[in-house]
């Protein structure tokens, strides 16, 4: 199965885009949303523009900034048989592993030299780590879903392969879940071992393709759609004209488009303002359209404000009504509430599978950076507490800022009662 699989996915990337001629994707052609979903045609993706795209680009920008790292639990002074350095302190304090806690006789340590480390490093010879992030996250604000193709059957995939979401179809058979992909090539089955499938979570279906940001809020983002569209067919005169020229006596028909072509060359692309002497008698009446229904019809619908809570984006980011101390806020805001929940739950699918699969074991595990900025006045405080009580010491404070230890006498340690170690 997995060698027909990869000379199917071979020929996608391969053949049909030599056979084309350009550096596309020959196996992603365009297909029906319908035909992709199995006949049922939301088409989310149509409305990823306007507010939509910049919450849902951004959202996907920042969680790539935060990419997963490789840890292990291993007892002290353990061998491990791959490069790994020890955590404490504050950087073991925000360590988000899926365990809730270290184990007793086990100590975390960052895996600095690993396959899977390889792995994101050489994503696929089409992409980067920082696509794969992005464009993980910004299927799943869009689609609820992202789908990782992984080729090889070793314990380490020899590579990832991002699979368009509108293109996967779940099966389910005798109790055990298929994918099944649709490309223009034709369709294949895929076993739950050779993929990786993020979600949002659905309550509607728990065990689905999950509910994305876009697709919650979809007659939202249709209805600002239609909005930004009729403003610019106002503001681009397609149905209304900005004046009437009414004669008094009938004219015939090449009367009246010499009359309209005379006025369009005067007063047309910054022609406002000029003189015409009309060479029969006109009524002229202007006509002025008013936005304030388009006001009421921005209040009642699906506004910026609906879409961005939908993404969970703070509105001070999207308009220049705001200061420093609101953008501030709104940091905090977005980083805890919308960035660490989406970075906790793509790396403990990464653990589930990636790392599972590296290690049976399950001392590896995947976990980000905490989003959430430390309060330095705190920080400080704090560390200065924690040395007075005896909680911590000053070469483990040291060691975390990456400076060599320092040796004292018997007694406390106090300024003066300490020398650098030779």
């Amino acid at each position: 199965m997995a060698d027909q699989l990869n000379g199917w996915w071979r020929k996608w990337f391969g053949e049909k885009r030599e056979k084309r001629g350009w550096g596309g994707m020959g196996g992603w052609t365009a297909l029906p949303a319908a035909q992709a979903e199995g006949g049922h045609d939301d088409g989310p993706l149509r409305e990823l523009r306007h507010t939509a795209y910049a919450c849902a680009s951004l959202n996907a920008a920042v969680c790539a900034s935060y990419p997963p790292k490789l840890y292990a639990l291993a007892g002290t002074g353990e061998s491990l048989g791959y490069a790994t350095r020890r955590l404490a302190g504050e950087a073991l304090e925000r360590l988000a592993w899926p365990g809730g806690g270290i184990p007793d006789g086990l100590e975390a340590r960052q895996v600095e030299s690993h396959p899977l480390l390889e792995l994101f490093a050489e994503v696929n010879p089409e992409q980067d780590a920082q696509e794969l992030w992005e464009l993980t996250t910004l299927h799943q604000e869009c689609l609820g879903s992202a789908f990782w193709l992984l080729e090889g059957d070793g314990p380490v995939p020899s590579a990832v392969w991002l699979v368009p979401p509108d293109r996967v179809r779940l099966e389910r058979e005798g109790g055990e879940m298929a994918y099944v992909v649709i490309s223009s090539a034709g369709t294949a089955r895929v076993l739950p071992s050779q993929m990786v499938h993020f979600r949002y979570p659905d309550p509607r279906d728990c065990y689905g393709k999950g509910l994305g940001p876009l697709q919650a809020v979809l007659a939202s983002a249709r209805l600002a759609s239609q909005f930004v569209a009729y403003k610019r067919g106002l503001w681009e005169n397609a149905a209304l004209p900005g004046v009437v020229l009414t004669p008094e006596a009938p004219l015939g028909d090449d009367e009246r488009e010499r009359l309209e072509a005379e006025w369009n060359a005067k007063f047309r692309k910054g022609g406002n303002g000029r003189v015409l002497v009309a060479d029969s008698s006109l009524k002229v009446a202007l006509v002025q359209n008013s936005l304030a229904d388009l006001a009421a019809l921005a209040e009642a619908g699906a506004t910026k404000e609906d879409i961005a809570n939908a993404f969970g984006v703070p509105m001070a980011y999207l308009t220049k009504e705001t200061n420093l101390a609101n953008l501030q806020a709104a940091d905090r805001q977005h980083l805890g509430l919308t960035i660490r929940p989406r970075l906790r739950r793509r790396d403990q699918r990464l653990t589930r599978t990636l790392a599972r699969r590296a290690d049976p074991t399950g001392r590896l595990f995947f976990a980000s950076d905490d989003p959430t900025p430390v309060e330095r006045d705190y920080a400080l405080k704090r560390q200065e507490q924690d040395m007075a009580q005896g909680v911590r010491t000053i070469n483990e404070i040291r060691r975390e800022r990456g400076l060599d230890a320092v040796a004292w006498g018997s007694k406390p340690w106090v300024p003066g009662n300490w020398k650098q170690v030779e």
